[in-house]
């Protein structure tokens, strides 16, 4: 094991290891972790057979029955013991076509493909190896999706997009819808075609229910490397950096465009046709109507440098007082 995440081994008894668990449910045959202080009486009282440890647990450790490993960082060596089998589990891939899956002409399967019951494969369409394309998905026609995909139920894939490798996108999001564009003539709106696509870099991750427009013309870009949450709307054409975060029901008006390492809490609020920096963390719930430079840290609606929002609540909470004293003195003035 220690040959997989590295660190100091302290091995008590011969065990086989098959899975990675919760301390309150492992059994003999699990591995767990511990990262923090707080979760030390739980590992201390778990059956796991493999104890993964920071460093500065080793004395608080010493007496515990499981095997154990020392490491620097113990999350990240957990995650790396993940990705280890899940990679031996690809090993064993087996390709998969289910008989109601409906597949378009010319389109370019590899050797190793899974495709759930009732997917619909457009036309013209390339998919990458060992992707895997679940139940009730769509895809449209002349897309290309790259290897290692993993596709969830029921996520529709518009016409022209383009997706790399390693790319997660899990169940009811809709990737490459028009972008909301219209134009008012004459008391109607008028829909503005919307002939654009998009483009997803690797190792995106996208969650649940969430949306990602087509340019009006040219592309909306996902960077590689970045993570989306669930139920996130990207607007037409906006441009979104290298791994960027972007938590639950983020909204990104149209042309857009944000830098590398930007991070968005939720339900934070983006107009169009700004552009957010490198760097930029912007804080929960806030809106955005300005452009914010690169490494700024903003907070709040409207957003501002989170430190001056920061001080502007703190003065709002003192506003009642603040506002019976005026009324006071305001009477005192005017009886004089």
């Amino acid at each position: 094991m220690n040959r997989i995440i590295g660190g100091e081994p302290v091995v008590k008894h011969a065990v086989s290891l098959c899975s990675i668990a919760d301390p309150t449910e492992a059994e003999q045959h699990s591995v767990i972790f511990v990262d923090s202080e707080k979760f030390l009486p739980l590992v201390l009282g778990s059956k796991a057979g493999l104890i993964i440890a920071g460093i500065k647990f080793k004395v608080e450790l010493h007496d515990s029955k499981a095997n154990l490993i020392f490491v620097e960082n113990a999350y990240r060596a957990i995650l790396i013991l993940i990705n280890y089998w899940q990679t031996a589990e690809n090993a064993d891939f087996v390709s998969q076509i289910h008989p109601t899956a409906i597949i378009g002409a010319g389109v370019t399967l590899p050797k190793h493909v899974m495709l759930g019951a009732y997917v619909i494969i457009g036309d013209n369409v390339t998919i990458g190896d060992y992707t895997i394309i679940d139940a009730g998905c769509s895809i449209g026609n002349n897309t290309v999706l790259g290897q290692n995909c993993h596709f969830y139920p029921n996520v529709s894939i518009y016409e022209d997009t383009t997706i790399g490798n390693n790319v997660i996108i899990h169940s009811g999001s809709v990737i490459g819808a028009d972008g909301f564009g219209f134009l008012l003539f004459e008391g109607i709106q008028q829909k503005i075609p919307q002939i654009g696509q998009v483009i997803i870099q690797d190792n995106v991750e996208i969650g649940a229910n969430s949306s990602i427009d087509k340019g009006t013309i040219g592309a909306t870009v996902i960077g590689e490397g970045t993570k989306i949450d669930n139920l996130v709307q990207i607007g037409h054409n906006c441009i979104i950096g290298k791994h960027c975060i972007f938590c639950a029901q983020v909204g990104l008006a149209g042309s857009t465009t944000v830098g590398d390492y930007v991070y968005f809490g939720g339900q934070v609020g983006v107009a169009g046709h700004l552009t957010i920096g490198d760097g930029v963390m912007i804080g929960a719930q806030s809106g955005v109507v300005s452009g914010i430079e690169a490494g700024k840290k903003y907070f709040g609606s409207p957003a501002r440098d989170a430190m001056l929002t920061k001080k502007i609540m703190a003065v709002e909470n003192s506003l009642p007082e603040m506002y019976k004293f005026f009324q006071k003195l305001k009477k005192e003035q005017e009886r004089e």
